[in-house]
């Protein structure tokens, strides 16, 4: 890899060179060539320096400061159009729009952290060579700038780094069965129903669970202090997302607190996924008293690299993950293997514990850089401008979404929010849209083809049920009946049928992040409008453009700059490209629209539909909605589902009538294991009982000469049967004294 000029220099000059200031974080008119600057690492200095020149940027330990990326307080970012055809340049000619799966690395990020590997040897951290121990310091400083990142005190948190958020979770389901293994405490487990699939799996790890179904679900277990929760004697723990990656609605972030407080009767801790919400949101920990006791989440989602993970932990109930029973490499003081099973843990703190084996060290590195990066072109508190950022974007996205219509007036998009949220306000909802696209008839359009033809414009977006199965079943309307028929009729989230019962089995979601911009918004728009809608919403689409305030677009960059990349070929949202005679509606891609370098912008205004070419109406690529066929392929699949109930329900009657039957054996039986001469005499009773002439036949009894019984004209019609069995018991019992006597006859 060819290394920029300005980190060789870097390298090379650093112990002769002063710390530039920071510039303007790269605008259009504040930002500086950087070839012209000379800035350096202090740890790239020497391959060997000393602890003190390894450390971060942070309030612990500022001599630490990478030189070109220190942001400067005063500071303010600038607009995200200014920086980002510099800073991403992956994305020139491309729109990406699936944040929510991981957004993306700035270029900066790449180019320092290789410096850094390149000029400097790191070794294992578990070994004390002098590389070793530079990296194990440099560990711990990132650790704990980590932990300030989310404003949480060292004092009060110690932050574990794991994969990713799903590697937390389990890391705290697994500590929890260990802990109640241990204290005999069985462990409760509720989730809500917005949660991501890595949380309702944990439900497998105990048989008491619970699925909250509604925030106001949540809110009366917590004010009735538990009710239909944890019971004495029992291990709670309740996990929640702070946003649904589904629809981007933010939950409460009072529960934790709330159930702290409020439940006395067993102790219930408090697991939070802010994968979601960490990404593009502000994840403030500063008060342990009302934050919860767990928190997973992945810093891919938030930097874009490295990728890895974390599991902060609050330090007062740290106490619950000590009892694992699993130990690896770097987490015992001393282990005996042979002739004997006994080890000693470390307890020096919580992550000493439970991070097994070599740390992913580089990756911590580049973790390092990614804050650097973060707060460089962000400014000092990034999250909260992405915050606001996206909170705009989606709000804009939101409102011209459910303003696309056909020309019948149906809207095109169905869009799946909660009733409470409000796009723009990034305490309730975050930047983050599913929906479905229909047809003027109403029938809709499978996601994965939406999908694809926005993927063919370069428009990238996400499709499917998106791991979140308790919001699939709530916005699309799906039963566990009706999930199990699709399952049983081939639909599999690795392979969708993208369409069942009238029902679509997934969504197209579009999430936002922190370099998304405007125009972003405007083409995705205008590729909907145009491939569902024949170009209906064009002129709507124009006027909320010039009356929607938003960032600029990239202006072109002087030609001959020295440093600078070429401009981004993302097209004017405005821009539609002439279409040849003859040709049909087919729009371009987002790809190949341009905009003539000598044209203005305001020359690409959108051209009217021509008179003399009409537009035909966009065949559906599948056929109408049939009612009475979805209600014949529905019907087999409910019977065989009632005929499977029954047979399970007989199953379970038979079961519980066998187990009641061994129970009352085992309770008349003192001696369930039969000795050998127990043995040895059944086998002779069975043999006596096979030979009947031993047996002699019993005497007939004769009648009562007066009997009480009313004539038989007069008598019950059941009275026969009890003769029947009366008669019965008096003959087993004569069998019974005519084997006792030839058993005293035997000398048994």
């Amino acid at each position: 890899m060819d290394i920029p000029d300005y980190i060789a220099n870097a390298v090379q000059n650093s112990s002769e060179s002063s710390p530039p200031k920071r510039s303007k974080s790269i605008g259009a008119a504040s930002r500086q060539s950087q070839n012209n600057e000379q800035p350096a690492h202090k740890y790239l200095a020497y391959p060997t320096t000393t602890f003190e020149d390894h450390s971060s940027v942070s309030d612990i330990d500022p001599e630490y400061e990478t030189d070109f990326t220190t942001p400067d307080s005063s500071d303010m970012p600038d607009d995200v159009e200014e920086f980002r055809d510099k800073e991403y340049p992956q994305l020139k000619g491309k729109v990406y729009m699936d944040h929510g799966g991981t957004t993306l690395y700035a270029k900066s990020l790449v180019e320092e952290f290789s410096a850094d590997l390149i000029s400097n040897l790191y070794g294992n951290p578990h070994s004390a060579s002098t590389p070793s121990a530079l990296a194990g310091h440099r560990v711990d400083l990132i650790r704990e700038r980590a932990l300030r990142f989310f404003n949480a005190d060292p004092e009060h948190w110690d932050l574990v780094f794991v994969a990713n958020a799903t590697a937390a979770i389990k890391l705290v389901i697994e500590c929890f069965k260990d802990h109640a293994a241990t204290s005999n405490t069985p462990v409760w487990y509720g989730y809500h129903k917005d949660a991501h699939t890595s949380l309702v799996g944990v439900r497998e790890s105990t048989k008491m669970h619970r699925c909250f179904t509604s925030d106001e679900e949540v809110d009366i277990w917590i004010n009735s202090g538990g009710l239909g929760g944890p019971r004495a004697r029992q291990l709670g723990l309740f996990a929640y997302p702070g946003q649904s990656n589904m629809t981007g609605r933010r939950l409460p972030s009072s529960w934790a607190g709330r159930i702290r407080k409020s439940f006395h009767k067993a102790a219930t801790y408090t697991l939070l996924d802010a994968a979601a919400l960490a990404s593009t949101a502000p994840l403030d920990l500063s008060d342990p008293a009302t934050a919860p006791d767990f928190v997973a989440l992945s810093f891919y989602k938030i930097f874009g690299f490295p990728n890895i993970g974390a599991l902060l932990v609050r330090k007062d109930s740290a106490h619950v993950l000590e009892s694992r029973k699993y130990f690896g490499g770097g987490t015992v003081e001393m282990v005996i293997a042979v002739n004997d099973t006994w080890h000693a843990k470390k307890d020096v703190s919580t992550h000493d514990r439970l991070e097994d084996g070599t740390l992913p060290f580089h990756s911590i590195f580049a973790l390092d850089h990614a804050m650097n990066v973060h707060e460089r072109l962000y400014g000092p508190n990034p999250m909260k401008f992405i915050s606001h950022h996206t909170a705009q974007l989606g709000k804009q996205l939101y409102d011209s979404l459910v303003g696309l219509k056909h020309s019948n007036g149906l809207p095109l998009a169905r869009v799946y929010k909660d009733e409470h949220a409000v796009y723009g306000d990034p305490s309730v909802q975050g930047a983050t849209i599913a929906f479905n696209v229909q047809h003027a008839d109403g029938t809709l359009i499978p996601y994965e083809d939406v999908e694809e033809a926005a993927d063919d414009r370069n428009i990238f977006v996400r499709s499917g049920s998106l791991c979140n199965p308790g919001g699939v079943a709530t916005y699309l309307n799906w039963s566990p009946a009706e999930m199990k028929a699709a399952y049983a009729a081939g639909h599999r989230c690795s392979n969708p049928t993208q369409i069942m019962l009238g029902k679509p089995t997934g969504v197209v979601r579009v999430s936002l992040g922190a370099m998304s911009t405007s125009s972003d918004v405007q083409i995705l728009i205008q590729f909907l409008d145009e491939v569902y809608c024949q170009n209906i919403n064009e002129q709507r689409i124009t006027s909320t453009m010039l009356l929607t305030p938003s960032a600029p677009l990239s202006p072109p960059a002087t030609p001959g700059a020295t440093g600078q990349l070429p401009p981004l070929n993302i097209p004017h949202a405005l821009h539609i490209p002439t279409i040849p005679s003859g040709a049909g509606p087919t729009p371009s891609t987002a790809g190949s629209t341009h905009t003539p370098e000598n044209s203005s912008w305001a020359a690409t205004a959108l051209p009217g539909p021509e008179p003399h070419q009409p537009v035909e109406p966009e065949k559906p690529k599948y056929p109408p909605f049939n009612p009475e066929d979805y209600i014949k392929m529905r019907k087999p699949w409910e019977e065989e589902f009632r005929k499977q109930q029954a047979r399970q329900q007989q199953y379970n009657v038979a079961m519980e009538i066998k187990v009641r039957e061994m129970e009352d054996a085992s309770m008349l039986s003192r001696n369930p294991t039969p000795s050998v001469k127990a043995r040895k005499f059944g086998r002779s009773v069975v043999n006596l009982l096979r030979t009947k002439s031993h047996f002699v036949e019993a005497p007939r009894i004769p009648p009562l000469p007066s009997s009480p019984l009313p004539p038989p004209e007069s008598r019950d019609p059941r009275e026969p049967v009890r003769n029947a069995s009366n008669s019965q018991r008096s003959r087993r019992s004569l069998e019974k004294a005519q084997f006792q006597q030839n058993v005293d006859n035997l000398g048994l």
